[in-house]
Protein backbone atom coordinates (compact mmCIF):
# COMPACT_ATOMS: atom_id res chain seq x y z
CA UNK A 1 0.00 0.00 0.00
CA UNK A 2 2.64 2.13 0.78
CA UNK A 3 4.34 1.74 -2.70
CA UNK A 4 1.40 2.83 -4.07
CA UNK A 5 1.12 6.26 -2.21
CA UNK A 6 4.69 6.77 -3.09
CA UNK A 7 3.90 6.04 -6.77
CA UNK A 8 0.69 8.44 -6.95
CA UNK A 9 2.84 11.44 -4.85
CA UNK A 10 5.68 11.08 -7.43
CA UNK A 11 3.66 11.15 -10.43
CA UNK A 12 1.32 14.09 -9.28
CA UNK A 13 4.81 15.99 -8.92
CA UNK A 14 5.74 14.99 -12.39
CA UNK A 15 2.44 16.38 -13.74
CA UNK A 16 3.06 19.73 -11.24
CA UNK A 17 6.64 20.08 -12.66
CA UNK A 18 6.01 19.34 -16.02
CA UNK A 19 2.94 21.99 -16.04
CA UNK A 20 5.33 24.65 -14.34
CA UNK A 21 8.16 23.95 -16.56
CA UNK A 22 5.83 24.61 -19.83
CA UNK A 23 4.15 27.50 -18.19
CA UNK A 24 7.30 29.29 -17.90
CA UNK A 25 9.13 28.00 -21.18
CA UNK A 26 6.28 29.62 -23.09
CA UNK A 27 6.85 32.71 -21.19
CA UNK A 28 10.63 32.22 -22.89
CA UNK A 29 11.50 32.27 -18.94
CA UNK A 30 14.56 30.19 -17.64
CA UNK A 31 13.82 27.54 -15.33
CA UNK A 32 16.89 26.33 -12.68
CA UNK A 33 16.76 23.76 -10.74
CA UNK A 34 19.65 24.10 -7.60
CA UNK A 35 22.00 20.58 -8.42
CA UNK A 36 20.17 19.78 -11.64
CA UNK A 37 20.71 22.36 -14.30
CA UNK A 38 18.84 25.11 -16.68
CA UNK A 39 15.77 25.00 -19.07
CA UNK A 40 16.16 28.08 -21.30
CA UNK A 41 14.47 29.40 -24.48
CA UNK A 42 16.96 29.97 -26.97
CA UNK A 43 16.45 31.79 -30.57
CA UNK A 44 17.89 29.76 -33.75
CA UNK A 45 18.32 32.08 -36.94
CA UNK A 46 17.46 31.19 -40.41
CA UNK A 47 19.86 29.40 -41.53
CA UNK A 48 20.79 26.89 -44.47
CA UNK A 49 21.22 23.00 -43.91
CA UNK A 50 23.14 20.67 -46.49
CA UNK A 51 22.33 17.14 -46.37
CA UNK A 52 25.02 14.20 -47.37
CA UNK A 53 23.32 14.23 -50.52
CA UNK A 54 23.89 17.46 -51.41
CA UNK A 55 20.65 18.69 -51.33
CA UNK A 56 20.30 22.31 -49.67
CA UNK A 57 17.23 23.19 -47.61
CA UNK A 58 16.21 26.51 -45.58
CA UNK A 59 16.00 26.07 -41.93
CA UNK A 60 13.18 28.53 -40.50
CA UNK A 61 13.92 30.33 -37.79
CA UNK A 62 12.98 28.71 -34.15
CA UNK A 63 12.68 28.93 -30.93
CA UNK A 64 14.60 25.87 -28.94
CA UNK A 65 14.80 24.67 -25.41
CA UNK A 66 18.36 23.90 -24.28
CA UNK A 67 19.01 22.41 -21.33
CA UNK A 68 22.45 22.62 -19.31
CA UNK A 69 22.95 20.13 -17.19
CA UNK A 70 24.77 20.81 -13.56
CA UNK A 71 25.22 17.39 -12.47
CA UNK A 72 28.76 15.71 -13.22
CA UNK A 73 29.22 12.26 -14.66
CA UNK A 74 31.32 10.21 -12.60
CA UNK A 75 33.78 10.11 -15.71
CA UNK A 76 34.25 13.70 -15.23
CA UNK A 77 37.11 14.95 -12.98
Amino acid sequence: MESHTYFKMKSTFIKAFKEVLREQILKKNKVEINGFGTFEVVHRKQHQKTYENGRVVMVPPADIVEFKSKVRRSDEN
